[in-house]
C-alpha cells in the first residue's frame, strides 16, 4: 500500500482524544486497551457484545458530515455510531425536543397508542359478553340481560373511538354481531319478545352482516313461543332459503320446527309430509315419534305401523350397556378410576339418550297399540309392537313393551291378566325380573295375599338388592304381619337407597306412629314435605303428629295451612273443631263444626257434637234436628230417637214426647229406658190404664235385662283372657286407622 493511501486513512483508528481503536470492546478500560499487546490486531472475543444497528437506520453517504473535521465521509460516525456505551442510539436527533421531535410526546413512558387503547376496550367486550351468557346460564337472566345491554353499549363507544382516530378499516363486524345478537338472545329468554324480533330484525336487514338472515329461525322460535305459529312456519321457511344445501343438518332442524308448528296449528296432514322427510334424510327418535303422533292424529292404521317401523329404523343406543363400559376395571379399581366413572359426562350423556329413546320408542307402542287392530284390542296392539322391536334386534326395549301392557292392565283393573303378564318375566334377566317382581309384589299388597306378597318381595330383593321399591314392599309385608321395627327398618333402608323414595319416608311414618313414636314419625314426614310441600297426606299427618303430641297449636297452625289447599274439605275442618274442643275454645270448635256438617251433612261424630253442645247448652229446639237426622242416618241405634223424646220432653211438649216414645216402644219393644218414660209421661197426664200397662212391660222388661246380665257376668268369670291390656290400645288403633292407607312402590315403566 502507497503512502498516499495510508494518508488518506490516517485519522480512522484513533478516536480523537481517547487513541483507542473503533473495535474496542464496549466498556473496557481505555487505559488498559492502549497498552494491550493486542492494540491494533483483530478484535477479539468481546465483539459478541456490539450489537450493530439494523439496516432501517443506515443512512446514504450524502449525509452531511459531522463538526469533526479530521473524521472522513466513510467513517461509520455518519451511521450514528459512537464508541461511547451509554448514549442512545438516535442518527435522526429525534429526542433531541420535544417540540421538533416527529413523535413528540407520543412515546413518552406511560403513553398508549390508540390502537392499544381500542383493543383494550374490546377486551372489556369480550369479558362482558361471556359474563352475560354464563350469568343467564346461571338461571339469572335478568342480570344476562343488564350485562349484554352494558356490552353492546360499550362495543358503540369502541366504533366510535376508531372512528374518531381513522381506525375504520379495523372496525370489528364480528365483535358487533356477537353483542347484538346476545342482546336479542338475552331479550328472548327473558319474554321481551317484541324487543327481541326488533334486534333480530335490525340484525337481518344489516347488510353488514352476510349470514344474518339465518336468524331468521330465531325469530320463528320467538313467534313459535308467542302461538304464532303462521308467522313462525313463515320465518322457518325463510331461513331455510337462507341455509345452503351443504348445511343439511340444520335445514332438517328448521324442517322438523315447521313440522311442530304444523301440530299445533292442528294441520296434521302438512306436519305429516314435513316429519316425514325429516326421518328419510336425517331420522331421530323424537321425529319419529311425532310422526306416529301425527298417523294417530290422522286414524290412519297402517300409517301408524308405518311410523312405527320408521321409528325402529332409527340407529338405537341399547347396545352400549352401562354395565359394558370400563368392565377391565372390576377388580382392579383405583380411587382414580372410580373418580374417572363417577364424574364420567358422555356416560351420562349416553344415558340420557337411551332413556330418550325408551321413552319415545314405548310411549309410541303405547299410543297406537289400541288403534292398530280393531279387532284384537290392545292386546294385540302391544304384541305387534314387542315382535316388531324384537325382529329389529331390541328385546330389552320389547321387555318395557310388556311392562306397559301390563300397567294397562292394572288401569282396566284386570289384575289377574297382569299378574300373568308379569310372571312371564320371572325366567328373564335380573333386572327385568326384578322389576316384574316388585310390581307382582305390589299386587298381591293389595290384594291382601301376604304370602304371595312376600315371596315375590324376597325375589325382588334377591334379584336387585338395590331395588328401593322391593325394600318397601317387604316393609309393607312386615307391617301387615305385625312386626313394626323390622318394617321401619326396611323402609330407612329403602330411603337410604333412594333418598327421594316418598313411600318409605310416608309408610316409616305411619310405622312410627302405630308404634306411638311420634318424634320419628314428624321427622319423617317433615323431610317428606321438604319433597312434596303441597302434598295434603303428608299435611295432614304432620298435623296428627303435633296433635299425639299434645300440640295443640302446631297442630292447628298445620290444619289450617291444609284448609288453605283444600278449603272444603268435610275433615279437616272436623279436625279442627275437635282440637279446639279439646282446648276448652267452643266457640271455634263450634263455627268448624257448623262448617263440616255443611259441607258434609250426615258425618255423625260432628252430628253428635252439635246436638250435644245445644243439649248443654239447654237449646233443645236446635238440638233435636240433629238428633232427629242422627235417627234417621242410624235407625238401628234406638239412642238417637231416645234423644229427639227427650228434647221433646224438656222443652215441655209432652204430648209429642209420649208420641215419640211409643214409636220407639214399637220398634224396641224390651227398651227399658223407654218404658220407664212411658209411664212417667202417661201417669203425669192422667192416663192411668196405659200407665199400668207400661208398667207390667217394664217389670217384665227388668227382670230380662237383669237375668242378661247374670249371665254375661257368669260368662266373664269362666273366661281367661291373656291379653286383657290389649284393648288399651284401642285410641291410637283407631287414630292409625282414620289415616292414610300404607302405599306399597310399585315400579312403574316408562311411559
Amino acid at each position: 500500500m502507497n503512502t498516499r493511501d495510508e494518508d488518506l486513512y490516517g485519522g480512522y483508528e484513533d478516536a480523537p482524544g481517547t487513541g483507542s481503536g473503533v473495535f474496542q470492546a464496549l466498556g473496557a478500560d481505555v487505559t488498559q486497551a492502549v497498552h494491550s499487546p493486542q492494540y491494533g490486531a483483530a478484535p477479539g472475543t468481546a465483539m459478541k457484545q456490539y450489537m450493530p444497528p439494523g439496516t432501517a437506520t443506515r443512512m446514504g453517504t450524502a449525509m452531511r458530515p459531522s463538526s469533526d473535521p479530521s473524521r472522513p465521509m466513510t467513517s461509520n460516525r455518519g451511521a450514528g455510531f459512537s464508541s461511547q456505551p451509554n448514549k442512545k442510539f438516535d442518527p435522526l436527533s429525534q429526542t433531541r425536543s420535544a417540540a421538533g421531535g416527529m413523535l413528540g410526546s407520543l412515546l413518552k413512558k406511560g403513553d398508549v397508542s390508540p390502537e392499544e387503547q381500542a383493543r383494550d376496550f374490546e377486551r372489556r367486550v369480550h369479558t362482558l359478553l361471556e359474563a352475560s351468557a354464563v350469568t343467564a346460564h346461571g338461571g339469572d337472566l335478568a342480570g344476562g340481560l343488564d350485562k349484554a345491554t352494558e356490552a353492546r353499549k360499550l362495543e358503540r363507544q369502541v366504533t366510535k373511538f376508531k372512528e374518531a382516530n381513522g381506525l375504520t378499516d379495523s372496525i370489528n363486524m364480528d365483535l358487533t354481531f356477537a353483542v347484538e345478537f346476545n342482546l336479542a338472545a338475552m331479550f328472548q329468554a327473558n319474554k321481551n319478545f317484541k324487543e327481541a324480533l326488533d334486534q333480530y330484525t335490525l340484525l337481518v336487514k344489516n347488510k353488514a352482516f352476510p349470514n344474518g338472515g339465518r336468524l331468521r329461525i330465531n325469530m320463528g322460535n320467538v313467534y313459535f313461543e308467542q302461538k304464532k305459529y303462521s308467522s313462525a312456519i313463515k320465518m322457518y321457511r325463510m331461513a331455510l332459503d337462507q341455509v345452503p344445501a351443504t348445511n343439511k343438518e340444520s335445514r332438517f332442524k328448521i324442517m322438523r320446527n315447521i313440522g311442530l308448528s304444523f301440530v299445533k296449528m292442528g294441520q296434521y296432514q302438512d306436519a305429516l309430509q314435513s316429519f316425514a322427510q325429516v326421518m328419510e334424510n336425517a331420522p331421530d327418535q323424537q321425529t319419529g315419534y311425532n310422526l306416529v303422533v301425527c298417523a294417530y292424529a290422522l286414524g290412519d292404521r297402517e300409517g301408524m305401523k308405518e311410523a312405527f317401523l320408521r321409528l325402529l329404523t332409527v340407529k338405537n343406543l341399547e347396545g352400549e350397556e352401562e354395565d359394558d363400559v370400563d368392565m377391565h376395571l372390576l377388580g382392579h379399581e383405583t380411587a382414580d378410576d372410580l373418580q374417572m366413572l363417577q364424574d364420567d359426562g358422555l356416560k351420562e350423556e349416553l344415558r340420557r339418550r337411551q332413556n330418550t329413546a325408551t321413552r319415545c320408542i314405548v310411549s309410541a307402542a303405547q299410543l297406537i297399540a289400541e288403534k292398530i287392530d280393531r279387532q284384537g284390542g290392545f292386546q294385540a296392539g302391544y304384541d305387534w309392537c314387542a315382535e316388531q322391536l324384537r325382529n329389529s334386534g331390541l328385546p330389552k326395549l320389547a321387555n318395557e313393551v310388556e311392562l306397559a301392557k301390563a300397567s294397562k292392565y292394572l288401569s282396566n283393573k284386570d289384575f289377574e291378566a297382569a299378574i300373568a303378564v308379569f310372571k312371564e318375566f320371572e325366567k328373564k334377566e335380573p333386572q327385568v325380573k326384578a322389576r316384574a317382581a316388585t310390581n307382582l309384589a305390589f299386587l298381591y299388597v293389595l290384594e291382601g295375599q301376604v304370602d304371595n306378597a312376600d315371596k315375590y318381595s324376597d325375589l325382588a330383593l334377591k334379584s336387585d338388592r338395590y331395588n328401593a321399591r322391593a325394600f318397601v314392599n317387604k316393609g309393607c309385608v312386615l307391617m301387615e304381619k305385625g312386626d313394626l321395627e323390622g318394617a321401619r327398618q326396611l323402609f330407612i333402608e329403602a330411603a337410604g337407597i333412594e333418598p327421594y323414595c316418598v313411600e318409605a319416608w310416608y309408610n316409616r311414618g305411619l310405622v312410627s306412629m302405630r308404634m306411638m313414636d311420634s318424634q320419628d314419625a314428624l321427622t319423617s314426614y317433615r323431610k317428606l314435605h321438604a319433597m312434596l310441600p303441597n302434598n295434603t297426606e303428608v299435611l295432614w299427618q304432620i298435623a296428627m303428629c303435633y296433635d299425639m303430641m299434645g300440640e295443640f297449636k302446631l297442630a292447628v297452625k298445620w290444619l289450617e295451612m291444609l284448609s288453605s289447599l283444600v278449603p272444603n274439605d268435610p275433615g279437616v275442618l272436623a279436625r279442627l273443631g275437635a282440637i279446639h274442643a279439646r282446648a276448652d275454645d267452643e266457640q271455634r270448635a263450634l263455627h268448624y263444626y257448623q262448617e263440616s256438617h255443611r259441607v258434609y251433612p250426615v258425618h255423625m261424630d260432628v252430628i253428635s257434637w252439635l246436638g250435644a253442645y245445644h243439649v248443654k247448652n239447654e237449646v233443645y229446639e236446635k238440638a233435636m234436628p240433629f238428633f232427629d237426622l242422627a235417627s234417621k242416618i242410624q235407625p238401628q241405634e234406638v239412642k238417637w230417637a231416645l234423644m229427639v223424646a227427650s228434647c221433646y220432653r224438656r222443652i215441655g211438649a209432652y204430648p209429642q214426647a209420649l208420641s215419640k216414645y211409643k214409636e220407639i216402644n214399637i220398634t224396641n219393644p224390651g227398651n227399658v229406658e223407654c218404658l220407664r218414660y212411658l209411664v212417667h209421661l202417661c201417669t203425669e197426664l192422667g192416663r192411668c190404664d196405659d200407665a199400668q200397662k207400661y208398667m207390667a212391660e217394664l217389670r217384665k222388661a227388668e227382670r230380662a235385662q237383669a237375668a242378661e246380665a247374670t249371665a254375661m257376668t257368669v260368662a266373664q268369670s269362666a273366661a281367661q283372657r291373656p291379653d286383657g291390656g290389649a284393648q288399651g290400645m284401642g285410641g291410637s288403633a283407631q287414630q292409625a286407622q282414620n289415616g292414610y292407607d300404607i302405599g306399597a312402590g310399585l315400579n312403574v315403566p316408562v311411559s
